[in-house]
């Protein structure tokens, strides 16, 4: 059986804004600004900081912050 080797790759910061309500159920409607290629070593807190500096330079209020980290499996 061969070894399973985790290569990490670049990340994702996204940002889950709520730009209106619907008007016939009530529901938010939400709309995303994604970051891309965010280093690998980025770490979390430090994501998290920089989603919330940018978070106060957007014009409609934060639902959710996600950082998406992706590896590549090989062997």
């Amino acid at each position: 059986m061969a070894t399973v080797v985790t290569v990490p790759r670049d990340s994702s910061l996204q940002l889950r804004l709520v730009v209106g309500t619907n008007p016939e159920t009530g529901a938010p409607i939400i709309n995303s600004k994604t970051f891309n290629k965010i280093k690998s070593t980025a770490l979390e807190q430090d994501a998290y900081d920089v989603a919330n500096a940018l978070v106060d330079l957007q014009k409609y209020t934060v639902d959710e912050i996600r950082f998406e980290k992706e590896s590549q499996l090989t062997e």
